[in-house]
């Protein structure tokens, strides 16, 4: 090669091959096809789009959408269809003549209709010209080992075909288009834009929302010269649901969410905090969500507000429309609320435990819309494809708030159907309310007694069959008996679980400052400052093991199944060295009060005790560090009448009036849910159950728990009584 053969400049050519690997790979969905090409429609002002399926059952046929828009200009066609990645979207992101915000700026539009098909027919007139233009494409001359720009088409001037609008025709389609693949896109289009009855904001933002008067699309398919039309089937459930929830970022970018439920009497507001070390949701603003919630099957809790009729219906038709769908802008991006998609990683985290006190959580239980207004595309930008949004962290903090709002959400309604179904269970004619008000142990004392009289009384006149059946009756009181016992058991490793749940959240908090201290270690071997790192690390590891001796006698009391009486004292004084080096750290002064010594209670496991008070403690430890005080706890222990009492006090932010009554509930709770992939351990925390086992252990022991006057100093202050030895 001569040197004087290369070219001074040289700049990028383009391969013709490109324009189908850009139809291909740039839109990775047929349904996603057709509504670029109607949201080109609606930027283009237009107030109906007609989509015709002709002959589409197998492949080769054509697909027709026509709108009523301002149509294009010839300078229009060439240098904004025509051009690749063109810059109009971004000069006027607004249409000219109602100002709606445009749906993307991409430019993908041409190539949606390369996706479909093998042809292109254009035909766009405007009000002003007298004329129509059309351009015919052949997409399948864009092939490789051509210049681009050497591929070009004539372009006509045919008569109007009507007053303006644009009319794309897409001849030879690729795939074949069945009438339920024709009804999903329908589907999807219909929820194209945001539901007007999401928020005001649509409005006042001026976003696309659905309404007809506005906006609107009819599809048919057409088979020889039948013409069948698709009806919106639709039915109105939003003012059928159980419960809403909606849910936003405020200006301080904190997350809140309300929950509110008629029937269930559940009128509540929480606070979602990101994280541990990041309370607020700083990436993100503007976003805003409701949620409608069903469960299935229990028309009960509804109070006759929907039939059982209608409850089928919503039902079967969670199977296809239920989930939670995002809108950007007023657009719907997909596939968000699709019925595969769980983007709030609600199915993932719940799948298993969705049956708990029949309050499922899954997304067929979900009719929800999320709304997020980035009209600069700062925070939340599409992928190429138009298949979803770039994972950043404005994403994964919205997944995060919003899967944390449902969780918490769940807890409330969980709660309240616990409570409902107790006092189902009270109004019941059919039971008798003093048997429900006695323990099970006394019931099956009872009944113990009554089968023993009636044995002794009749033994010598009973026939063989009745001595028989006596017989079986004694073999079914004992096996009530270990299911009895059984259960007291269960209770236990209920209790248990709670404190194997905070021992393995404790023992992670050691990690990285062990670790550190080793690492500094290493590198100041000869400094003098190692002594104060070691000493450091012996912290530590005090701790580590100062947790591991509780959890190991925990675990060893409870393979001993005998009760035995509980000195209080006596297990508040190991309660106290185990918790010494995390209370220090957590700057909490712990201190116990004696009023009385012989404060032992009747036979109980001790582990259960163990539970109580890690339970109350670590539940006191949140509430000072809410509060941001210097942590105080004080514990009185004494006797009174035939009982004993323990009055766990503690100077946290304190408990709500409202929810005194609730904090022994089943899944109530205050704490921000732990993230969807936190850690089993730190899943247990916060689940609202602590409480709930801690009352149960004690109304076991016919003892009571309360929510008591503090005294001066103290903002909290829970009196537990158990029956005296």
């Amino acid at each position: 090669m001569n040197v004087n053969d290369i070219d001074n400049e040289v700049g990028f050519s383009v391969d013709a091959g490109l324009i189908q690997r850009l139809g291909l790979e740039l839109v990775g969905r047929a349904e996603t096809a057709v509504s670029e090409l109607i949201k080109n429609s609606y930027d283009a002002d237009a107030t109906v789009v007609d989509v015709d399926f002709i002959e589409a059952a197998k492949a080769g046929g054509d697909l027709i959408i026509s709108d009523n828009g301002v149509g294009m200009t010839s300078h229009q066609l060439i240098n904004g269809f025509m051009r690749i990645s063109s810059t109009d979207k971004i000069h006027n992101p607004s249409s000219m003549r109602f100002n709606r915000t445009k749906a993307g700026k991409k430019g993908i539009g041409r190539f949606a209709a390369q996706r479909l098909g093998r042809k292109l027919i254009i035909i766009t007139q405007t009000k002003d010209f007298k004329s129509a233009i059309k351009i015919e494409i052949d997409w399948d001359l864009y092939s490789i080992d051509k210049d681009l720009s050497s591929i070009k088409f004539p372009v006509e001037i045919i008569d109007k075909q009507k007053k303006e609008g644009t009319t794309l025709i897409i001849k030879n389609l690729r795939e074949k288009w069945t009438e339920a693949a024709i009804k999903r896109v329908y589907r999807y289009v219909l929820d194209l834009f945001q539901p007007d009855y999401l928020s005001d904001r649509s409005r006042s933002n001026n976003l696309a929302v659905q309404n007809e008067a506005s906006f609107k699309v009819n599809f048919n398919q057409i088979i020889g010269d039948a013409k069948f039309p698709l009806i919106n089937d639709k039915i109105s459930i939003f003012d059928k649901s159980l419960a809403v929830f909606e849910g936003l970022i405020d200006e301080n970018h904190c997350g809140i969410v309300s929950i509110k439920s008629e029937t269930l009497e559940i009128n509540d507001v929480i606070s979602i905090d990101f994280s541990k070390d990041q309370k607020k949701y700083d990436d993100l603003k503007d976003v805003y969500f409701k949620i409608h919630y069903f469960i299935y099957n229990r028309p009960q809790y509804y109070k006759d507000k929907i039939s059982s009729v209608d409850l089928n219906k919503i039902q079967e038709l969670s199977k296809t429309a239920s989930g939670v769908r995002l809108y950007r802008n007023g657009f719907r991006v997909l596939p968000y609320g699709e019925a595969t998609d769980d983007w709030t990683n609600i199915d993932r985290r719940w799948s298993s435990e969705s049956g708990v006190v029949n309050v499922p959580l899954s997304n067929k239980n979900l009719f929800g819309f999320v709304e997020i207004v980035d009209s600069k595309g700062e925070m939340f930008e599409e992928t190429s494809s138009r298949e979803g949004l770039l994972e950043n962290d404005a994403f994964r903090q919205l997944s995060d708030f919003v899967n944390k709002s449902l969780v918490a959400a769940r807890g409330r309604i969980a709660e309240k159907i616990t409570a409902f179904k107790d006092e189902f269970d009270k109004d019941d004619p059919t039971r008798d309310s003093d048997a429900k008000a006695r323990s099970t142990q006394e019931m099956f004392d009872e009944l113990k007694q009554l089968l023993d009289k009636k044995t002794q009384k009749d033994n010598t006149d009973q026939s063989t069959e009745d001595k028989e059946n006596n017989k079986k009756g004694h073999e079914i009181i004992q096996h009530l008996s270990e299911l009895i016992e059984e259960a007291g058991m269960l209770r236990v490793l209920a209790g248990l679980g709670l404190t194997i749940g905070e021992f393995t959240h404790e023992i992670k908090q050691f990690r990285p400052s062990v670790y550190g201290c080793i690492s500094k270690l290493r590198e100041i071997i000869q400094d003098e400052s190692i002594l104060s790192v070691v000493n450091s690390i012996k912290v530590d590891f005090d701790c580590l093991f100062d947790y591991t001796k509780y959890f190991s006698s925990t675990i060893s009391e409870n393979t001993n199944r005998e009760k035995k009486p509980v000195d209080l004292l006596a297990v508040l004084d190991q309660f106290k060295k185990t918790i010494k080096n995390d209370s220090e750290q957590n700057m909490i002064h712990f201190d116990v009060d004696p009023r009385d010594y012989d404060v032992e209670t009747v036979a109980m496991h001790r582990s259960e005790w163990n539970s109580i008070l890690f339970n109350l403690y670590t539940n006191a430890k949140k509430a000072i560090k809410r509060a941001n005080v210097l942590g105080r706890i004080l514990v009185e222990v004494g006797i009174e009448d035939h009982s004993v009492f323990l009055r766990f006090q503690d100077n946290g932010d304190g408990i709500p009036k409202e929810n005194q009554k609730r904090v022994f509930n089943a899944f109530f709770s205050t704490s921000t849910p732990a993230s969807f992939d936190a850690p089993n351990d730190e899943q247990l925390i916060g689940t609202g159950l602590g409480l709930k086992i801690v009352k149960d252990i004690i109304l076991s022991y016919n003892g009571s728990i309360i929510i008591d006057a503090p005294d001066n100093g103290f903002s909290t202050c829970i009196k537990i009584t158990i029956p005296k030895q």
